[in-house]
């Protein structure tokens, strides 16, 4: 089923790029760049969680238990999107690995490569979005402390 849909795809881009297969690389490789992109920001975000706790992150943890066991948990749900985005949809494969003699199986190969880091692309950000989740649950915490 996702070769057939990776193939019909091949196939629309090689039509679209009128069999131009350079033009066609070119529009996955540019998918795989956005996908790059995004998921620098995804990492940048962590980086930012990760500072803030350097920061506040004894602060939080001495408001209570909870809050602490929430902070250690968010901190650590953001460092395993990280290390999944690292490796998932970060990590380097390049274009040229791979080529087929006929344009419409290099293609294909592509996309599916470009598929799968989309799909990890998405978990990472909800893995990301559970971790902030959880880090906003214990600062909300130390704010509603009566002692914070």
């Amino acid at each position: 089923m996702m070769t057939e849909s990776a193939r019909k795809e091949a196939r629309d881009i090689l039509h679209l790029t009128e069999q131009n297969t350079l033009k066609a690389l070119e529009i996955i490789e540019r998918q795989l760049f956005v996908l790059y992109s995004r998921a620098q920001v995804l990492v940048s975000l962590a980086g930012v969680v990760i500072t803030v706790t350097g920061f506040s992150g004894r602060t939080i943890a001495g408001t209570s238990l909870p809050a602490q066991m929430f902070i250690i948990g968010g901190l650590a749900t953001v460092l395993v999107c990280v290390i999944w985005v690292y490796m998932k949809v970060m990590r380097i494969n390049w274009s040229t690995t791979g080529l087929q003699e006929d344009p419409v199986e290099t293609l294909v190969i592509l996309i599916k490569r470009r598929n799968i880091k989309t799909r990890a692309y998405l978990v990472g950000g909800y893995v990301l979005f559970f971790g902030l989740a959880l880090y906003c649950i214990s600062v909300s915490m130390m704010l509603l402390s009566p002692m914070g």
